[in-house]
């Protein structure tokens, strides 16, 4: 008995072998996720993009920003001069964090009085805004202590007022609640789930079946033999959209802050590129079990380094530019943007020449394997 157990393992370990992908799988899947997990995911958000309005433009102010900028958790990257173009950079996205001081700012301070500091953040990533804010309340905080050491050093009263009052406000996400982050994100990863999935078995599934030679020795072209396979995925992406924030709507509260048309629209620009990938999926597996197993492989860097749960600006370089060949990555945005902050295409356009870009790269080489396998 024992000597047929052992023949029939050692013949699963010689198919294993001569199976190459699924080798690739069962050893790629776990290094992949230790990888990413070691060394790209990091909660700790640094360098998040700041915008500035002083309207009191003194030695304090100056201070205070110095302040936040040392923690390394804030760049300076916008200094405006009115309330409309500090929320016109949030809107935007140019910045995740708003710093305002009005005028009597220094004043304040200087006469014993508290003056008062609003800081606005981008509550649409949860895990961002509670750094930012957690952060910004310590800066206010040292600068209190150091502030009150100088008083009661010059011989101030006993026991003086706080010199500096920070307010707090988030933005687009005010109860920083995880379904209204979650939601939008996991739109995207369904949808790239569905289009890769449905898409690579598209023609593998016809060299299972001994079809494909049939079809191709038919007068349709590999443009009209793709399009014929994912009109119907299309078609299954826009209805999952529909669905999804239905429910999203009415049992989670996830508002939709702009443009539902602009919002289907934009889909288009995402649903592409990732039928592509499946469809260059399909014309280099042998089988819809290699399909699926490369599918898996593809999606799982998809989730991690998007920016779907993850910050992305707390990434190492090299897997951030990674996320930056990723569809999803740039959907994401978009799809925030709009559900989020109700922004408009002057918001995200230059996430869509990405993604138009990336959709000329992936159906090129989709068509040249296409043709490759015709071969």
């Amino acid at each position: 008995m024992w000597n047929r157990i052992k023949a029939l393992v050692w013949k699963e370990f010689l198919q294993l072998r001569r199976d190459r992908l699924t080798l690739a799988f069962t050893l790629g899947m776990p290094l992949m996720q230790l990888v990413i997990f070691g060394l790209a995911i990091n909660y700790d958000v640094k360098h998040m993009p700041a915008a500035i309005l002083d309207e009191s433009q003194c030695q304090e102010s100056r201070s205070f920003v110095d302040g936040l900028v040392t923690t390394q958790y804030f760049d300076v990257k916008v200094r405006v001069s009115s309330e409309a173009d500090l929320r016109a950079a949030l809107d935007l996205g140019k910045a995740q964090v708003g710093v305002w001081f009005p005028p009597d700012y220094g004043r304040r301070i200087r006469s014993g009085q508290t003056g008062q500091v609003m800081i606005l953040v981008d509550g649409s990533s949860p895990t961002s805004a509670s750094n930012a804010m957690a952060t910004a309340q310590g800066v206010g905080q040292l600068r209190n202590t150091q502030l009150l050491y100088d008083r009661m050093g010059y011989g101030g009263a006993a026991r003086p007022v706080m010199p500096v009052e920070v307010r707090i406000r988030p933005w687009y996400n005010p109860d920083l609640r995880s379904p209204t982050f979650i939601v939008p994100g996991l739109v995207g990863v369904i949808l790239s789930m569905t289009c890769i999935m449905f898409a690579s078995n598209a023609i593998v599934r016809e060299k299972e079946r001994g079809t494909l030679d049939q079809v191709l020795v038919t007068p349709v072209t590999p443009v009209e033999l793709f399009a014929g396979k994912i009109i119907p995925v299309i078609v299954m992406a826009y209805l999952q959209m529909i669905f999804m924030f239905g429910v999203a709507h009415l049992f989670f509260q996830v508002p939709v802050a702009g443009s539902i048309p602009l919002l289907f629209a934009m889909a288009a620009f995402f649903i592409i590129p990732m039928l592509g990938i499946g469809i260059r999926i399909s014309t280099i597996a042998q089988n819809q079990g290699q399909s699926a197993q490369m599918s898996m492989l593809t999606i799982l860097p998809f989730v991690f380094l998007s920016g779907y749960i993850f910050p992305r600006e707390s990434m190492p370089l090299p897997f951030f530019l990674i996320g930056e060949l990723m569809p999803l990555t740039h959907f994401i945005i978009i799809i925030r943007a709009i559900v989020l902050r109700g922004a408009g295409l002057e918001a995200f356009w230059l996430e869509v020449l990405k993604l138009v870009g990336l959709t000329v790269l992936i159906w090129t080489l989709a068509l040249r394997s296409m043709k490759r396998a015709e071969a």
